[in-house]
């Protein structure tokens, strides 16, 4: 299996991947423009030639990004690619400076094991300007807010002890 960033020509097929969560009501439908538009946001893990998961990072400012999108093939599930996927999508914000990257779930306990808390959505203006107030589901919305800390554990950490040597 290889996980690498998504190319147009895998536009279409990550349109199908994502169709039985939509019809679930579990994603937001996303159409094939869009995706095309947007395919520079997406990675993908790919297994003997076809696409078996894929999920976004989509940037709102220069310290907050968005995981959408994010699906496994039916068949694929429970193989641990959602987590592998969803920590891919985590170095990409981290190698890009992100601070924080949150989503949107149906599942919290998916984030909650790779270190995601939950958050209000008023915590997320970006987000909700962009999106949440004119989406056609928000008086019925059921999604968490989910949000990591990318760079927490680092900036708590203590201060190497040659550093600590140059403080009077």
């Amino acid at each position: 299996m290889t996980i690498r960033p998504a190319r147009l020509y895998d536009a279409a097929e990550i349109h199908a991947l994502m169709q039985p969560y939509v019809a679930q009501g579990l994603l937001l439908p996303r159409s094939l423009r869009y995706l095309c538009e947007n395919i520079r946001d997406f990675t993908v893990i790919e297994a003997n030639g076809r696409i078996v998961a894929s999920g976004a990072l989509h940037f709102l400012d220069e310290d907050v990004a968005e995981i959408q999108s994010l699906a496994v093939a039916p068949a694929r599930r429970g193989q641990g690619l959602g987590r592998q996927l969803t920590a891919a999508l985590v170095e990409e914000a981290k190698a890009h400076q992100v601070w924080k990257v949150f989503a949107l779930t149906h599942a919290p306990q998916f984030f909650y094991r790779l270190g995601f808390t939950d958050t209000d959505l008023g915590a997320l203006p970006q987000k909700f300007s962009r999106d949440c107030a004119a989406c056609p589901k928000r008086p019925v919305c059921r999604q968490h807010a989910v949000i990591r800390d990318i760079f927490a554990a680092e900036s708590e950490a203590p201060a190497p002890a040659a550093a600590l040597a140059l403080v009077p």
